[in-house]
């Protein structure tokens, strides 16, 4: 059985990690099972249970960092619907036949609600938009110290670097779209709970790079898990106003980059654009809120979308869909050579280096834009610069690190750039700029918690 955690820890506490610990070699025998055909590795004394020594080897160390490559490119879906919900990118249609608006999660992330989204998650071990990205940091935290012991030497180095990638990819995804506070949950070797207060944003971001900085150490041959670290590093930089350092990190990224997620049937974009549970949609935002961007009266190439039908609850108002996924096999864009210029742009703009410029409109002109004068102020060049990230970067996870950048380095008010005013639903947006973490259930099994969000 798993080891008896330590006498400190309060019951509630061992109830979470045991439940978290379990799941975790869950994970790990169903890929063993895959792996090995049930035989050799998963025979035990006892088959009912998988033990530490029983997957003390070169096949149990591939099936953990399989287990967390799993969790890896399962989570990006969900992640990347709930940051367009709280941005400007789609919206939330409410019909009136079913439940109303409360029943559903995504309306607080629509109307900018924390309490109401949480509201929705009322069980203890439910963080839905932390959690999933937490998981990774959880599963990898055990893989690790198994691949250095027992991954052969030949592989051993790219599985390592595959390790940090994801977790410092996560860690900038959890910066980015969360409010600082926030844990980041890990496992050691033998299975006891590693606890740490809550991380600000700044903080997250330097754990992030430490993270992609060992993936570049210990990368070989993989050069798709280099790439993808340099990105995050750039893109973890800017985040930090660290302009320079940004530019740097992606220079020796190639323009044809391009690492991509394996959803395994499960884009979200696709599978309920129009269809959640309660038969609610999910259209493309278009001005939402007044400050939000038009994504689809601009008819821009990057921002496809179709006509679907009148909003239920406002017939005179249209309401569209995404074209950019078509099949829930899609995948979504996690790095790319793109990101890496779009990064040199903004490094250039805060140096005043033209270049800025140079490189947006080479980028627009490979989907037939037009090129964009040069502006007469800062404030209108990054409004620009910004406008391109949202339509180059749509429905990727991008836009709530954005907007939360604007805010952060460069001055911008939330009731500037955030949907805000009359909710098309009733009342009025709310005020949150960030997604919340379920401090309630997070502290059960973390008592170095003791606040929710600071922001």
């Amino acid at each position: 059985m798993m080891p008896t955690l330590c006498s400190k820890v309060h019951a509630s506490v061992r109830r979470a990690l045991v439940r978290r610990v379990t799941a975790l070699f869950a994970i790990a025998m169903s890929v063993l099972v895959g792996v090995s055909g049930c035989h050799g590795v998963l025979e035990t004394t006892d088959p009912t249970l998988i033990r530490d020594q029983d997957i003390a080897n070169a096949a149990g160390a591939n099936a953990r960092r399989l287990s967390v490559e799993q969790s890896f490119h399962g989570y990006f879906s969900l992640t990347f619907k709930e940051v367009a919900l709280i941005t400007d990118e789609m919206g939330y249609d409410q019909r009136r036949q079913y439940l109303g608006p409360y029943s559903n999660d995504t309306y607080g992330l629509d109307i900018r609600d924390q309490a109401q989204y949480l509201a929705t998650h009322g069980g203890a071990f439910d963080d839905p938009h932390l959690g999933n990205l937490d998981w990774v940091m959880t599963t990898s935290s055990v893989a690790i110290p198994s691949i250095r012991k027992y991954s052969p030497d030949s592989l051993k180095h790219d599985f390592l670097a595959q390790m940090y990638a994801y977790r410092g990819v996560n860690i900038v995804q959890m910066a980015e779209d969360i409010c600082s506070g926030f844990p980041i949950n890990e496992v050691t070797e033998d299975n006891q709970p590693v606890m740490a207060a809550g991380y600000t944003t700044d903080s997250a971001l330097a754990y992030a790079i430490a993270q992609l900085d060992s993936t570049i150490v210990n990368v070989k041959d993989s050069t798709s898990y280099l790439n993808l670290a340099r990105v995050y590093k750039g893109r973890a930089l800017l985040d930090l106003g660290k302009f320079t350092e940004a530019a740097a990190a992606v220079a020796d990224v190639p323009d044809d980059f391009t690492y991509r997620s394996n959803p395994n049937g499960y884009n979200s974009f696709v599978l309920c654009q129009w269809c959640d549970w309660q038969g609610n949609g999910f259209p493309i935002g278009d001005g939402e809120g007044g400050n939000g961007l038009h994504f689809v009266s601009e008819h821009d190439p990057r921002s496809p979308t179709h006509y679907v039908q009148g909003r239920i609850d406002v017939s005179t108002d249209s309401e569209f869909t995404t074209d950019k996924y078509t099949n829930v096999n899609d995948p979504f864009i996690i790095a790319s050579g793109l990101e890496k210029r779009l990064i040199l742009a903004e490094a250039a703009l805060h140096d005043h280096d033209a270049s800025w410029l140079t490189i947006l409109n080479s980028l627009r002109a490979t989907v037939g834009l037009g090129a964009q004068s040069d502006f007469a102020t800062d404030s209108a060049r990054v409004d620009f610069l910004y406008h391109e990230r949202a339509f180059w970067l749509f429905l990727t996870g991008h836009r709530l690190g954005d907007l939360r950048r604007l805010m952060r380095l460069y001055g911008r008010k939330a009731d500037d750039i955030y949907p805000k005013g009359v909710y098309p639903l009733g009342g009025t947006y709310h005020s949150a700029t960030s997604i919340p973490f379920n401090f309630n259930g997070e502290a059960l099994y973390n008592f170095k918690l003791t606040h929710g969000c600071t922001d």
